[in-house]
Formats: structure tokens, sequence, C-alpha cells
């Protein structure tokens, strides 16, 4: 038997702003800050762009290196945001995963790398678990990738707080 389904196409999705990547390379990942005044994105260059949609907060706009080590750059992979302290991590095909804080624009905490990239990860809902895939990612192409050794692995990391919450910001209660 079938019902009769009515939609409501008022609630289409629509472009709220278009904007142009605050990176030079290839897109790998995105995501919203959790107050929705801006948005991280991720590229094969090992870039992280910080970029808020407030014109007159544009002068916080910035973009910093990461997943380096000497002359090897890997790409930025996942980007997510800590759900109570609103840092964030990064985690790349380095097999790193760092945790930041985007308002004293400093990294609190560099994990251990794996032995193969990490494709994807997340925090759980109140941020105590960090979960991310161990696998390899495709970014060294075909040619280097062996079923052999490229096993697949789900990590939980559980955060200290020290590891996810940012400094302090110093001005914040200025006198007048």
């Amino acid at each position: 038997m079938f019902h009769d389904l009515e939609f409501s196409m008022s609630y289409q999705q629509t472009e709220f702003k278009r904007i142009p990547s605050p990176l030079k390379h290839q897109t790998r990942c995105v995501a919203a800050f959790p107050d929705q005044q801006g948005f991280l994105v991720g590229s094969i260059e090992g870039r992280v762009g910080v970029h808020h949609l407030d014109d007159a907060q544009q002068g916080k706009n910035f973009t910093f290196k990461c997943h380096r080590e000497g002359n090897e750059i890997y790409a930025v992979n996942s980007l997510n945001f800590h759900p109570v302290h609103h840092t964030f991590a990064t985690a790349g095909s380095d097999g790193a995963f760092n945790f930041w804080d985007k308002d004293s624009k400093q990294r609190l905490k560099a994990m251990l790398r794996c032995s193969q990239p990490i494709a994807c990860s997340t925090f759980n809902n109140d941020g105590s678990i960090y979960a991310y895939s161990v696998c390899y990612d495709w970014s060294k192409g075909a040619e280097n990738h062996n079923p052999a050794t490229a096993k697949t692995h789900i990590f939980l990391h559980l955060p200290q707080e020290s590891e996810v919450k940012g400094k302090p910001r110093m001005g914040t209660n200025s006198r007048k």
C-alpha cells in the first residue's frame, strides 16, 4: 500500500555565501566553527586555513602549516572541533593528529605518528573520545598501495583536558 507523501519545497538548500579558498592547493576537508561564524579548510599541501564569515572579522583569518616533516609535506585529511572546548584536531597523511587552539594560534598537543595515514577522525558528542581511522589514503597514488601492509585500524584516544582545552586569552578583561 502506498501513502501520500507531502514535501515542503520551502526549505531547499540555498547558497549563503561563496568564498574562494584561502589555500592554493586542492581542498581535502572542511569544518564549520561551532558558533557558525566561520570555518576551517585543510589541503593536500599540509596547510589549514582559518576563515571567518563576518567581513569585520577578516583580520582574524590566517593559514598555517602542519603535517610536515622536514621537506616532506602531507595532506590534511580531517578537521574536527572539540564539542566542549571548541579547539580542533587535524589528522593527516603523515599518520599524526594534533590538537590546536585557533584563538591563540597555538598547537596544544602533538601526538605520536601512526605507521600509516589517518584518513578520517571525529570526537564523540562530549569530546571524551577522539576516534580515528588509520589506513592507506591514496595520497601517494595507486603505485604505492600495498595490500599486504595497508591494513585498516580504528583507534580511540581519550583526550586529557590539558590536550584539548585552549589557553585563557590575555587582555580579555582589560581596564578601561
